[in-house]
């Protein structure tokens, strides 16, 4: 259902669209996590390496994901032209974004606590979009969202309740 009501999206969104997905490629979520592990590891601070290396564990485990279910892609042109092709649940870059700028947030809300609504808020927003994304370009279902998001949210919610 939700498919077919973002499939009479205008095509005009679809710049847009192309640079939610960018920012949630791997160069950019496992960058965050790999930037607060040399952060931990700079300082010699166990929580930002134990989060570092939850969420780079988070992105590989829907990727591990996505091997074992093999739930095919849908049909469309944007897939055709993928570079990678890889299978469809969960979404890594649901997982990745949910994980990895959930994890930003956090971090700059530690650092900044009169930051923490505005950058909690900007971080879902660019989680949503980015997910959004891959539904509008027809590079997954939006059940495969929701196990990305699933995926990415157990392991946000790890770092969140991990001891600092």
């Amino acid at each position: 259902m939700i498919d077919r009501l973002v499939e009479r999206l205008p095509q005009q969104l679809y710049p847009l669209m192309h640079l939610f997905t960018i920012i949630g490629q791997p160069p950019f979520t496992v960058g965050i996590a790999a930037t607060v592990l040399g952060y931990g590891l700079a300082l010699e601070k166990t929580f930002y390496i134990a989060a570092g290396v939850v969420a780079i564990a988070t992105i590989i485990l829907s990727s591990l994901l996505k091997i074992i279910l093999r739930r095919a892609r849908p049909i469309s042109d944007y897939v055709e032209k993928m570079f990678f092709k890889t299978f469809s649940f969960p979404s890594g870059h649901a997982a990745g974004a949910l994980v990895s700028y959930g994890l930003a947030a956090y971090v700059i809300s530690l650092r900044w606590p009169e930051l923490t609504i505005t950058v909690w808020c900007v971080a879902l927003v660019v989680a949503f979009m980015i997910s959004f994304s891959r539904i509008y370009l027809r590079a997954h279902y939006a059940s495969d969202i929701v196990g990305g998001w699933l995926v990415g949210g157990a392991g946000l919610l790890y770092i969140l309740l991990f001891p600092r």
